[in-house]
């Protein structure tokens, strides 16, 4: 366990040691670089782990919305820091934990040429950073906006898995509801008849 900066807060930042500064300064950068420029996947389409994600975050997979979550992620983790302005800062060794495994992942996916896993384990590097230089009282800040990353992992054939298994309890779950508040419902497949009205649903 690393010991208190001084009782220095996250937002006192003229009193932050300089090695301190230059430890989040050279984190940071070195993430960024290997994360958004190193070419680690030669095999794959975009070469590196951004390009890659990018390229794969597609509306032909139903995942266009993965392309938002680089823009999101900075503001989620700009909200956090605003939060715990006045929170004292602990730097702790057991942030190497959390930053080891999730380094690990991504050299085993430049192994494997499996981007998935990189994207799988950048969470454990956000909350290890955080944790390393800052505590875990502050690095708790960031846990949701670091899996939020996990928004941007392309899944093949999740979208029509989960229209699947909506299927499946969406139509007899509101067909049921319907007749415990007495309302006139027939169920025909994935459609639901309340009177002379047609609900379509799915087809199961």
């Amino acid at each position: 366990m690393k010991e208190e900066v001084g009782g220095i807060t996250l937002g006192d930042l003229k009193k932050w040691p300089l090695s301190t500064r230059v430890m989040i300064g050279l984190s940071v950068l070195v993430l960024f670089v290997v994360y958004v420029f190193y070419p680690v996947y030669p095999t794959v389409t975009g070469k590196s782990l951004a390009g890659w994600t990018l390229l794969a975050c597609n509306g032909s997979k139903g995942f266009l919305h993965g392309r938002l979550v680089p823009l999101i992620f900075p503001w989620m983790i700009w909200w956090a820091w605003k939060c715990r302005q006045e929170e004292v800062m602990k730097p702790s060794y057991w942030g190497l934990i959390w930053l080891g495994v999730g380094l690990w992942l991504f050299w085993a996916s430049a192994r494997v040429v499996q981007a998935r896993w990189a994207m799988a384990g950048a969470p454990l590097v956000v909350i290890g950073v955080g944790q390393y230089l800052f505590g875990w009282r502050i690095a708790k800040a960031v846990v949701f906006p670091a899996f939020f990353l996990w928004f941007a992992i392309p899944i093949p054939g999740l979208v029509g898995w989960v229209d699947q298994q909506a299927v499946m309890w969406l139509v007899p779950s509101t067909h049921q509801a319907g007749l415990f508040l007495g309302m006139d419902v027939v169920r025909e497949g994935g459609v639901l008849i309340v009177g002379e009205r047609e609900l379509w649903i799915g087809s199961l």
